[in-house]
């Protein structure tokens, strides 16, 4: 397998700290990004780990030029914020906030390292995305905005890399099986007691009603459409995967 340098955008928990990992594992140079502290958690050694919040104008600035000191192979954008309460009203602060965390610092970041890069240079952009955006309701839709506004700003920079080595792609996923959401789901699995399975069946058909969405997509998926997206370099730019857990409900 082709390994190089990789840095992981939201390397904290869940979908990053996993491709952080198992890119660590199959022998990359892996640097994770997150607002929590190292000791919150659970990445190896190997993975150098930065502080970062993207709200900071300091912490961006900062950011940027440790993406073109490292001068990766792979960027992946897994940061992700929800604002809080999804049912709970936000002011325009927190929306700016989940605008500026979502959609608008990585763009940045991945807009300028990838202007500062010869054109010969190539390197993978991979920017996870939600499926959220083909049906928002009234609870999901502030949330859903912004990663509508991600994947507009994402075509941008697929459009900018034409004529070059480099390629930035969309990784557009359904309901994730991260080890908290599987572990909610068991806690009222055993609480009800019903089997985890039908749990995740009620879990899936209530968040999504308007998708046949029967499962929750596996973390090790994502990853191999990471290292997909590699292996097929400047050809697979504006690429869009779509892992949606079986439901192939809706147009990209």
């Amino acid at each position: 397998m082709t390994t190089g340098r990789a840095v992981i955008l939201g390397a904290s928990s869940g979908l990053g700290a996993h491709v952080a990992r198992r890119l660590a594992e199959e022998g990359w140079s892996v640097t994770g990004t997150g607002r929590r502290p190292r000791t919150d958690t659970d990445l190896p050694d190997e993975v150098r780990y930065l502080r970062s919040d993207l709200t900071d104008d300091e912490h961006l600035r900062e950011l940027g030029a440790h993406l073109r000191k490292v001068d990766p192979d792979l960027v992946v954008h897994s940061v992700v914020t929800y604002g809080g309460d999804m049912a709970t009203p936000r002011s325009v602060e927190d929306l700016g906030a989940m605008f500026r965390t979502n959609a608008i610092a990585p763009f940045v970041l991945i807009r300028d390292y990838l202007a500062g890069l010869p054109a010969a240079r190539a390197c993978s952009c991979v920017i996870v995305n939600s499926d959220s955006i083909y049906h928002a309701n009234d609870t999901s839709a502030e949330y859903a905005a912004t990663k509508a506004a991600l994947r507009v700003l994402t075509a941008g920079l697929a459009s900018a890399c034409r004529g070059r080595r480099s390629s930035v792609s969309t990784l557009a996923l359904g309901p994730l099986a991260d080890p908290r959401k599987l572990a909610e789901l068991t806690a009222i699995a055993e609480r009800r007691r019903i089997p985890a399975e039908e749990v995740a069946r009620i879990f899936l058909a209530r968040l999504n009603p308007s998708l046949v969405i029967t499962e929750l997509i596996d973390l090790e998926a994502c990853l191999r459409s990471v290292l997909h997206v590699v292996s097929l370099g400047p050809t697979a730019n504006g690429m869009v995967i779509k892992l949606d857990g079986g439901s192939s409900g809706s147009l990209v």
